[in-house]
């Protein structure tokens, strides 16, 4: 059975799909130190002061921001208070009121956005006018983080209240007082900026990397494909049941392998540039309303697996569309189609669109949640859950259609 696995999979890897996949990596390549260095669109402002522009302005960040990382306790919050209101980057910032809006980058970002949240809660957004520390509510870290908990709370039932699937119940809105009450608390903050460019490009890139797997996979039971079904695969009942199985097989390697390759592709990208310092940063310093006690870094991995599960989702379909039709540019079409679909369905704030496969790695993967009566279920359990539903199903259909598939 693995003989004939490890011959599907390597027939797989046609001219056409591996043209795509190193047209992907090329052009990730090029989006990531092309447009970080582009008219040094990318700024900013080190230890002395001084703009520093291109990629190089990653490190330099990294090195200033040495001086904000630590536990965000009383002392670091009275000190960041003296700090900032002293410091070069305030000047700066309050002379050029746009700088933080057109790729400026300063080390007061990870604490001053996330203190700034507590006051704003789901009005909060980034720029110079939300990095103000003038409130009343940091002469302790006790009021801070009453108030940043209230901040979460607002934004999760605001939320709720127009996107929620189902509305909280009172008993609920308990179950989540206490889940919020027992966030881990003071926060760890540092630079994390390398792991930020890493899941923005991710984003972007992800829903393009589709793609490939239109190409290589839309042919895997077609029978105008010199690598898909023909008379000799058909010649036998147990030879064409093993067959198919060893295709299904094949067509996951192949989804999974170059899923690995284009994320690798990226994490190599984004290290070099900005390094992935701050991995070990708390999640809420990042993703604001996260009530899980996790990192920055842990929560990154979420989006990684995440994605892995919902590129496994779509391969599935194609694979299940190339024996429907037989066809292998016409299962491409319909794959392209359906992808296109789900990116523009995703366009929405309800929350239906975390069913979508597309949306297994988007953020929600690390801070959302779903209620099963008082228990608050993680949403990668729910993603986990999804995906075993939704491959089992195309599986299971797909598993029909060999005793029914004819050449002609």
């Amino acid at each position: 059975m693995w003989t004939m696995v490890k011959f599907e999979y390597r027939k797989l890897w046609s001219r056409v799909s591996l043209v795509a996949v190193i047209v992907m990596c090329i052009i990730s390549t090029f989006h990531t130190f092309v447009y970080l260095n582009m008219n040094g669109q990318w700024r900013a402002i080190s230890t002395e002061g001084e703009i520093v522009s291109g990629l190089s302005a990653y490190r330099v960040l990294k090195d200033a921001s040495k001086d904000i990382e630590g536990v965000a306790d009383d002392t670091y919050l009275q000190k960041l208070k003296k700090q900032y209101e002293n410091s070069v980057d305030k000047q700066y910032l309050d002379e050029h009121r746009g700088f933080l809006g057109t790729g400026g980058m300063t080390k007061y970002m990870y604490p001053n956005y996330f203190i700034n949240y507590a006051y704003y809660s789901y009005y909060m957004s980034n720029g110079n006018d939300k990095m103000g520390l003038a409130y009343d509510f940091l002469d302790s870290a006790e009021k801070f983080y009453q108030k940043y908990r209230e901040a979460v709370k607002e934004q999760i039932l605001y939320e709720n209240q127009y996107a929620g699937l189902m509305k909280f119940t009172d008993s609920q809105i308990e179950a989540l007082d206490q889940k919020i009450t027992e966030m881990d608390t003071p926060v760890n903050i540092a630079y994390c900026q390398g792991i930020s460019n890493f899941m923005n490009w991710y984003d972007i890139e992800y829903p393009l990397f589709f793609v490939v797997y239109v190409f290589a996979l839309s042919c895997v039971y077609a029978k105008d494909s010199p690598s898909g079904i023909n008379e000799l695969t058909l010649s036998s009942a147990k030879g064409r049941k093993k067959d198919f199985r060893a295709r299904w097989t094949a067509g996951n390697l192949f989804a999974a392998s170059t899923y690995l390759l284009f994320v690798s592709v990226l994490l190599i990208e984004h290290g070099a540039v900005g390094t992935f310092g701050g991995f070990g940063a708390s999640a809420q310093t990042y993703w604001f309303n996260c009530i899980f006690h996790i990192s920055i870094g842990v929560g990154m991995i979420f989006k990684i697996v995440g994605g892995l599960f919902g590129i496994l989702v779509f391969a599935n379909f194609t694979m299940l569309l190339s024996c429907l039709f037989r066809n292998s540019k016409i299962a491409a079409v319909f794959s392209i189609v359906m992808a296109g679909t789900l990116v523009k369905l995703s366009d929405t704030y309800c929350q239906i669109k975390l069913l979508y496969p597309n949306q297994f790695s988007s953020d929600a993967a690390v801070h959302s949640f779903f209620f099963l009566g008082r228990i608050i279920v993680p949403y990668m359990i729910v993603v986990l859950l999804l995906a075993v539903a939704y491959i089992g199903i195309f599986a299971y259909l797909l598993g029909r259609k060999d005793k029914k598939y004819f050449i002609n």
